[in-house]
């Protein structure tokens, strides 16, 4: 572990040293489990402070605490489980289709003291039932078109879409154009200079 990059990051978020240990837990898990299946891109597991756990925390400061969160294809738990962690009053519902994984998502929000506030779904998302959401998420899961597709049931008036995308997103931009009309900011992101974080609303069907 990189004592720097950690201790850089509870200087940035202001994390407390109880949710600071339940970070070092969540890492621990994430290595061990890393070795069973591929949870994240072996090459980022020595940077998980930087790549995974800031890259996470980058969102809760955009849509502030207190929020439903509704994170489609959560993988290894990114950004949903490190948001759970760090807002206790937040409500965390990850969508994820391989049981394995969900296995994985379920350890770690028991092992750090969130699940009575993360809900796992195993299931594609197209099959979820459930209600709106103020927060909708996802982290290299589709495109921005087929993220608003599989999402757009679970957007009420005011929810917002905040999606973390790489140097590709004005292409993906104007191609979800085509099908939906939506109003958008871009802010960059504090992990990767060619990428940004597209907080879009009002996401409607052409």
């Amino acid at each position: 572990m990189n004592q720097d990059t950690r201790d850089a990051f509870a200087t940035e978020f202001d994390v407390s040293r109880e949710t600071l240990a339940k970070l070092d837990r969540y890492a621990e898990l994430l290595t061990e489990w890393q070795q069973r299946m591929n949870l994240v891109g072996p090459s980022t597991l020595p940077h998980i402070w930087d790549r995974h756990f800031r890259d996470s925390a980058q969102l809760l400061a955009i849509a502030g605490p207190g929020k439903s969160w509704l994170d489609i294809g959560a993988g290894g738990g990114f950004p949903g489980l490190v948001l759970a962690i760090l807002d206790p009053e937040s409500n965390i519902t990850l969508v994820e289709s391989i049981t394995k994984k969900c296995r994985f998502l379920d350890t770690v929000a028991h092992e750090t003291d969130t699940a009575g506030h993360v809900a796992v779904a195993n299931v594609r998302v197209e099959a979820l039932t459930g209600s709106k959401y103020d927060i909708i998420t996802a982290r290299a899961a589709a495109s921005l078109e087929t993220l608003f597709d599989w999402g757009l049931r679970f957007a009420g008036s005011g929810t917002r879409w905040i999606l973390p995308k790489g140097a590709r997103v004005q292409e993906e931009l104007a191609s979800a154009a085509k099908q939906f009309h939506f109003a958008h900011e871009l802010i960059p992101s504090r992990t990767d200079s060619d990428a940004r974080i597209v907080v879009a609303k009002g996401v409607k069907r052409r």
